[in-house]
């Protein structure tokens, strides 16, 4: 249907040094500091932000999807026959840029991208239609790229409408969420438990 990004997380190894143990009564000695165990991304995890920025009112419909190298999630809105939006974490596999220019010499790059201080580039922006069928409507995309911890988030939009109903800033803001990568807190799987999503077919 539509070729998806998404990121891959990079792990931490937290080496401890031993101590000699001079601990009193009244000393209790070091506290451990214990590391967020994180666990795979969940099209449920992934509808639970979407809907977050969104707003429950304008999602109709939810359907988890992806590929070998993605988690996907396709949200149907509300009042927007025909809509769709592609929501798509990049689970393994290189940054597909490292850099606003690598977008702008593809010649089909979104109109505007930004390279925070952290080496994340969010990109968005409006074109045309892709379907067949859609000869009056439009895409929105953005995408969020950091070519150091690997994570990518990539959003299409497609509307059938002369006026689209999701503009690039919203979906610059889903894909600017730091809880959509590859690994997330298991909060943000368990916030979409409860949604209905529909399974891939």
């Amino acid at each position: 249907m539509t070729r998806m990004l998404a990121a891959l997380l990079l792990l931490t190894l937290t080496v401890a040094g031993c101590a000699e143990d001079t601990s009193t009564a009244s000393d209790p000695g070091p506290t451990k500091t214990s590391t967020p165990t994180l666990e795979p991304i969940t099209p449920p995890g992934i509808a639970a932000v979407v809907q977050e920025v969104l707003g429950a009112d304008r999602v109709a419909g939810l359907r988890g999807g992806g590929e070998e190298d993605t988690v996907a999630l396709t949200v149907r809105l509300a009042g927007a026959a025909g809509d769709i939006l592609v929501v798509s974490v990049q689970t393994k596999g290189d940054a597909p840029v490292t850099s606003c220019a690598d977008l702008s010499d593809r010649g089909t790059g979104p109109s505007d991208c930004e390279e925070s201080e952290d080496g994340t580039i969010l990109a968005s922006g409006v074109g045309e239609a892709f379907s067949d069928d859609n000869l009056s409507g439009s895409t929105v995309t953005a995408q969020s790229v950091n070519p150091g911890t690997g994570r990518v988030v990539f959003a299409l939009y497609e509307t059938y409408a002369k006026r689209a109903a999701l503009d690039p800033a919203t979906l610059a803001a889903i894909v600017s969420d730091k809880r959509l990568a590859a690994l997330t807190d298991p909060t943000t799987n368990e916030a979409g438990a409860g949604l209905d999503v529909e399974a891939a077919e």
